[in-house]
């Protein structure tokens, strides 16, 4: 883990995070970090702990650990995408296990991104400040989609089909929404990670495919809304009767 201090990270405002991981020496030196370029910080030792903060405090941001005693980081993710007050808080979940299927469970849990350790400082910063922007430049108060029953507002980040609401990441939001303003048009993994996730952030192929899997499964009876296009990408398509 590199201990230096926080250098030329491009800021946006001042964020309020909430750092949760047992490693107490990790928790001060995320802490120390983020203070140093202008964001206030609470920590948490434990998942229980995590989710009474995120609760009371609704941080903007959360960067949560997996691997914790008496409620592990998957948990937590879960505990907080199902409830309104803190369903959209943007996630990023750390673990020490690299490899793809504890990658893919955060994210089926609901986390926005992730970083293996041992890490950068920097690097986290830098993701930690992504995943800000692209929350923050999500909302257009002025703006709705519509495909066949589906239906979303930009500025509530509001999605609904057939008049019934669907809770949805901000990773899963940002991504139906791409789709949606392309309708028609067949977008590949790499333009989608571009226009939905942002080109600085490193996310593998695999990675869309989970997400867009999970899209389909909370769009139920309309999860032909999407289409794969086989070998090329994604496509949202209005309905046939539509």
């Amino acid at each position: 883990m590199s201990s230096h201090k926080a250098g030329a990270v491009s800021m946006i405002e001042s964020l309020h995070v909430l750092v949760v991981d047992d490693e107490q020496d990790l928790r001060d030196l995320i802490e120390y970090n983020l203070k140093q370029t202008g964001h206030s910080v609470i920590t948490a030792e434990d998942g229980v702990k995590a989710v009474e903060l995120a609760e009371s405090k609704v941080p903007d941001i959360i960067v949560l650990d997996i691997m914790m005693p008496r409620l592990n980081g998957i948990e937590v993710a879960k505990r907080l995408r199902s409830n309104p007050q803190t369903s959209k808080i943007p996630i990023l979940m750390l673990t020490a296990k690299a490899d793809e299927a504890h990658e893919l469970e955060g994210l089926d849990a609901g986390a926005d991104d992730y970083v293996s350790k041992p890490f950068s400082m920097q690097i986290l910063l830098a993701r930690i400040q992504t995943l800000a922007r692209r929350t923050a430049t999500s909302s257009d108060p002025d703006s709705e989609l519509t495909l066949g029953p589906l239906h979303i507002n930009l500025g509530e980040h509001h999605v609904t089909v057939d008049g019934n609401p669907i809770q949805l990441t901000i990773t899963e939001f940002r991504l139906l929404s791409t789709l949606v303003r392309s309708k028609g048009k067949v977008l590949s993994r790499a333009e989608l990670i571009s226009q939905a996730i942002g080109p600085a952030v490193t996310v593998t192929p695999r990675t869309v495919d989970v997400h867009i899997t999970s899209l389909r499964k909370k769009l139920g009876d309309h999860s032909n809304l999407i289409s794969t296009v086989r070998a090329v990408g994604y496509r949202a398509d209005e309905p046939a009767d539509g």
